[in-house]
């Protein structure tokens, strides 16, 4: 007997469509030959083609923000069951037995975004299961902000919709059960999302219809490029070309699409592995005869049957799955056993990046070179053997791996965007900025190169474009865990609007630095009328924050948040309060305290040492910062500070770098035991004449403080102390003392020496 049709209870599905109409109908009639729902509607300008839905006529929608209105506040009056499916072209039904009633429970179902690692994941709105109440919330009239609509609902408006509107998102293993877009599925979800997706459910067969029904637009974006790459990939030739043959089309002088053909050409014609005999042993090393074990696939007469286990061909398309899922170690054991099958140049290569994601970085560059030299003709390889010389500190060789790649593929954009971050680190500005520039101009949805460019900007002191780009940083998937929005009954997100009688809560993002750093904005905020609170991950600098001018309370951690009117992360305030340039920096110093109780006590520690100079001393940041390797400095590399009479060496160094002391024969006196949190440390900062320290949260504290500071900055600093001068308009006390060529500590430790010395020579004159 036929098995029976899965049923969505009380569930309508509905595509919503006015440019795709013929893709759309598709994705319509795959869904309700998978299965059933309460209702079907086609919501479009015409009713041509429906897909077997109720024909529903709606005004023709220009783009994306026209979409997303209409989802939030027109949806609702045509929606008559408890749960509407929307589905898009590139998104819907493909494994029916993933359906659960379970999924009713919640109010928002989408796919998990593996950009945004927080509470807040849920998620993807291309394919998404919504409730009444959700769509009846969305009336809210202080929801008025709409595209993308997805982003809005999840992110935006939830802290709103949970506590005004009670509105249940659902959890990130029930939105991984339900799809996938950015993530790699989790076993089979009911559906997806994503143009770069449909490799895993479109035959070649398929391809040239649908692809003659794509709009100029779509056939002209990254997505349809990524789509190309991975059938490349896969050695699904045909199909890739019928791809790429129709951009060329479409766009006859792009470049990418230029470089894919040439790739797919040499592919193609790469000469076949010989067979092995059918009496040999079979090389994926099971023990059987060929003909017996990976022979059995070529030997089949139905031409669906699937390939045997250990056919190189669908090893690698697993371990490639498996890859992409981050499930390493299986990835690592198909690869394994492809290159024991056979040389195969897909699967040495990323045995070398997984080594390079595992930190075996020098296993990794070998197995990258091998690779290299079984294909040099994919731009991919060359450039993951760049990021592999950089992660071991290799700049200058990584840049000549990334122009090799453009040598030959000037229109590959990440090659572009890699150079670009490395010609930045190697304090070679103008140069990249025109490197990501060319990213850009070849992929403009790079948003690592449109962040990376703002940095750039930042660094050369064009604030009124760099703070604008530096709000990408939200949305890239490197710095996703920095903004896990905490639960927030009734707040919005603040973008300038008036503060008077209104609570703004602050979320601290990044290092302990950053927020010492731009705490300074909550005075000038709180005179605008607006309470001011302030929410911080490290719970041992929130004492010294509470000193802080302008804020009214900090919370820690997962600390349970009352209710706010608004909230803004930290690093968007420079923008927000115009901080265009660097001479409108808000330099009032001090903005923050060190607790006057401790100080005393401080203070009686310090008069009782006979130096004539009392220096606190800071080498080291937080080594879980990728740039730490730069901006660290060893302890050794100033033991000719140590020769100086009449100093005392105070140590400020807790935590990393701190047991240098007893490797590095130093006079320095270690405190550190007392110093219990950051006020501490602050209260004894305070009382010493002199702070040296690299750029970490020290340098911060004693510059919000007033304290004299001098900061030993890498060749190439971070973009906020700027290029070429040794002040800071951040912070009026500090003077900077940077490298002349990159890791030249000892020219830094020899200007300070001197610094040293004429400051202890004012002194004795004072």
């Amino acid at each position: 007997m036929p098995e029976p049709r899965i049923s969505a209870s009380n569930t309508t599905v509905c595509v919503i469509d006015t440019q795709t109409h013929a893709l759309a109908a598709r994705a319509m009639r795959l869904t309700l030959a998978a299965m059933d729902f309460v209702d079907a509607l086609f919501l479009s300008d015409s009713g041509t083609d429906t897909g077997g839905a109720r024909h529903i006529a709606i005004a023709p929608l220009a783009g994306r923000a026209d979409y997303s209105r209409f989802v939030m506040k027109e949806l609702l009056p045509l929606i008559a069951t408890e749960h509407v499916l929307l589905i898009q072209w590139d998104g819907y039904v493909v494994n029916p037995t993933a359906w659960s009633d379970d999924f009713l429970r919640h109010d928002y179902i989408g796919a998990r975004w593996g950009f945004h690692q927080d509470a807040h994941c849920v998620g993807n709105g291309g394919f998404s299961l919504r409730s009444r109440r959700l769509l009846e919330a969305l009336q809210d009239p202080d929801i008025d902000r709409f595209e993308p609509e997805d982003l809005m609902i999840c992110r935006e408006y939830r802290p709103l919709l949970e506590s005004r509107h009670g509105i249940r998102f659902a959890p990130p293993d029930v939105a991984d059960r339900f799809s996938f877009e950015t993530t790699y599925p989790q076993g089979r979800p009911l559906g997806f999302h994503g143009l770069f997706n449909l490799w895993l459910f479109l035959d070649d067969a398929e391809v040239p219809d649908l692809i003659a029904a794509l709009p100029a637009s779509v056939v002209a974006s990254v997505q349809y490029l990524s789509l190309a790459r991975n059938l490349i990939d896969l050695k699904r030739f045909a199909a890739a070309r019928a791809l790429l043959e129709l951009r060329r089309r479409i766009r006859p002088d792009d470049a990418q699409c230029s470089a894919l053909l040439a790739v797919l050409e040499r592919a193609s014609a790469a000469p076949a592995v010989a067979r092995p005999s059918r009496n040999a042993p079979c090389p994926c090393g099971s023990g059987q005869r060929f003909k017996h074990c990976c022979g059995q696939a070529g030997e089949s007469t139905t031409p669906s049957a699937a390939p045997v286990q250990c056919d190189p061909e669908a090893l690698l398309r697993q371990a490639m799955a498996d890859h992409q899922a981050g499930r390493l170690g299986a990835a690592r054991r198909g690869y394994e056993a492809v290159v024991a099958q056979r040389p195969d140049a897909l699967a040495e290569h990323y045995l070398g990046v997984l080594d390079m994601q595992e930190r075996r970085l020098a296993e990794g560059e070998r197995r990258m070179r091998a690779a290299l030299q079984l294909r040099d003709d994919l731009p991919d390889f060359q450039n993951n053997l760049g990021l592999c010389l950089r992660a071991q500190g290799r700049l200058d060789e990584a840049v000549v791996e990334y122009r090799k790649v453009l040598d030959r593929h000037p229109g590959y954009a990440p090659a572009w965007s890699n150079l670009g971050l490395d010609l930045h680190k190697l304090g070679q500005f103008e140069e990249a900025l025109a490197a990501f520039d060319r990213a850009l101009a070849l992929d403009g949805n790079l948003l690592q190169a449109r962040f990376s460019r703002a940095l750039v900007q930042l660094t050369l002191g064009d604030y009124a474009q760099g703070w604008t780009g530096y709000e990408l940083r939200m949305r890239c998937p490197e710095y996703a865990a920095n903004y896990r929005l905490p639960a927030m009954p009734g707040a919005r997100l603040w973008q300038g609007q008036s503060l008077s009688g209104r609570s703004l809560l602050l979320l601290g993002e990044q290092g302990i630095g950053d927020s010492l750093q731009f705490i300074r904005y909550a005075s000038q905020l709180a005179a605008r009328g607006g309470r001011i609170a302030l929410q911080v991950h490290q719970a041992h600098v929130a004492a010294l924050l509470r000193n802080a001018a302008g804020v009214a309370a900090v919370y820690v951690g997962d600390e349970a948040l009352p209710a706010h009117d608004y909230y803004c992360h930290l690093l968007s305030l420079p923008r927000l309060c115009g901080t265009d340039a660097p001479e409108r920096i808000p330099a009032e110093i001090p903005y923050l305290w060190a607790p006057n109780d401790r100080r005393s006590w401080w203070r009686g520690r310090l008069d009782a040492l006979p130096a004539r100079l009392r220096v606190g001393l800071a080498w080291a940041g937080n080594p879980a910062n990728p740039d730490d390797r730069y901006r660290s400095c060893p302890l050794a590399a100033l033991a000719g500070l140590f020769e100086l009479p009449e100093v005392a060496w105070i140590n400020l160094q807790l935590g990393a770098g701190r047991n240098e002391m007893s490797a590095t024969k130093t006079p320095i006196l270690d405190w550190g035991d007392d110093q219990t949190d950051f006020a501490e440390t602050a209260a004894l900062m305070a009382e010493l004449d002199l702070i040296i320290t690299v750029d970490t949260s020290i340098a911060h504290a004693a510059g919000a403080m007033g304290c004299p500071v001098w900061v030993l900055l890498q060749h190439s600093a971070d973009f906020r102390w700027l290029t070429d001068r040794a002040d800071s308009p951040w912070y009026p006390s500090a003077r900077l003392f940077r490298q002349p060529h990159a890791g030249d500590w000892a020219a830094v430790a020899s200007a300070v020496r001197a610094a040293l010395d004429h400051f202890m020579a004012e002194r004795a004159v004072v």
